[in-house]
């Protein structure tokens, strides 16, 4: 029975362990050309950047911009906000970081979504299994001093 717990311990830990693994990102990096990196004014918890900052979290800007990466390109170059529009509205921002900025920031939401949408059914899933493992432990076990009594 401890083979078979443990078994199931570590197959769960496996099946969480995706929900674990940080995504990859540019976040941190500056751009070549000098500009600033997102994480210098912004926070970004979905990507671990979780320091307080003076800016607004940007776990989930992506899919508030409708999931368009032109959308999310021209933001950052011309976002109305006068400190960015100050720093990235003029930059010559190589187009290949730009892409690999906007593709972070669709990987995030996209791994967010997924996490969430998973999440619940494997919560539910695990805590059924474990309701019935209990439910089997209990009506299959085992009273010593009974069986001495007999």
């Amino acid at each position: 029975m401890r083979k078979f717990l443990s078994i199931i311990i570590i197959l769960m830990f496996f099946a969480f362990l995706p929900m674990i693994a940080p995504a990859e990102t540019t976040f941190g990096e500056p751009f070549s050309n000098g500009s600033p990196a997102c994480v210098s004014c912004h926070s970004i918890a979905a990507a671990g950047y979780t320091t307080p900052t003076w800016a607004i979290d940007l776990s989930t800007v992506y899919n508030d911009l409708g999931g368009d990466p032109e959308v999310m390109k021209m933001v950052i170059k011309s976002s109305g906000v006068k400190a960015m529009d100050a720093v990235y509205g003029n930059a010559a921002i190589p187009a290949k970081e730009l892409d690999a900025k906007v593709s972070s920031f669709a990987a995030i939401n996209s791994e967010k979504q997924a996490k969430l949408s998973s999440f619940g059914i494997y919560t539910a899933a695990g805590g059924v299994f474990i309701v019935f493992l209990i439910i089997v432990r209990l009506f299959f076990r085992r009273n010593n001093k009974l069986e001495e009594n007999r």
